[in-house]
């Protein structure tokens, strides 16, 4: 794996693991939750963060919308364990799946289903944004609505 890929994970792995600690520090009953009328409720939130290893993965390889509504219809989490466990293997998976791609299989592009053409590198950096995005939502969701969580951000 090229250096810039291990770089984007390194902060990849900061976020995941920031996101596990949050979720290690809610109840079944947390999860219930809705801060924001018409919004995600905690749940939806955590179980999206679990998620969008396998899903933006899914997108990068050019997964029709309804291969993707079939996938979050299949595979969302529901309780704290099932999510803790997708977000984990889904990261797994991803760095696994990176690893063997070379540097011109990483400059390679791929549309998405509404259009959007990225190589697979910049697939991975959306990755990145897309989990610190919800990260820092799910955050302060939890310091206004549940406790603020005992949990380092950034390095």
């Amino acid at each position: 794996m090229s250096q810039l890929v291990d770089t984007v994970f390194h902060q990849l792995d900061i976020a995941i693991r920031s996101v596990h600690h949050m979720m290690d520090q809610l109840t079944e009953e947390d999860l219930t939750k809705q801060p924001i009328p018409d919004k995600r409720s905690i749940q939806e939130m955590v179980s999206h963060i679990a998620l969008i290893c396998q899903a933006d993965w899914l997108i990068m390889n050019e997964a029709t919308q309804e291969q993707m509504d079939e996938f979050y219809r299949l595979h969302t989490p529901n309780t704290l364990e099932e999510m803790k466990k997708a977000l984990r293997g889904h990261h797994e998976d991803l760095v696994q799946a990176f690893s063997g791609f070379t540097l011109e299989e990483l400059l390679e592009t791929k549309t998405s289903y509404w259009g959007v053409t990225y190589t697979r590198y910049e697939w991975l950096l959306e990755v990145l944004c897309h989990v610190v995005h919800h990260r820092g939502q799910l955050y302060t969701l939890l310091c206004e609505h549940v406790v603020t969580p005992k949990v380092v951000l950034f390095e």
